[in-house]
């Protein structure tokens, strides 16, 4: 199955490609966002990271199914 995945901010820098935003990737059917997460080599905390799931928040177990788009973001905060 294939499906859209969006990087934000830091987490661009950490695709085997270089610096992207967006990239169709091709994993086993039945895959979770973990699994996806282990497949690009990212290595925060998965606890530290927000995941949106066809635009709506999901967790790192959610099963993503052919033609989902995923956003992977890290948290900002300020004071």
């Amino acid at each position: 199955m294939q499906v859209d995945v969006h990087l934000h901010s830091i987490l661009q820098r950490q695709t085997p490609d270089g610096l992207l935003r967006r990239l169709d990737v091709e994993m086993p059917e039945g895959s979770t966002i973990q699994r996806l997460i282990d497949h690009l080599g990212i290595e925060i905390d998965p606890e530290h990271l927000l995941f949106a799931l066809n635009g709506r928040v999901a967790h790192p177990d959610q099963v993503m199914a052919d033609g989902d788009e995923i956003h992977i973001m890290v948290p900002i905060s300020g004071g």
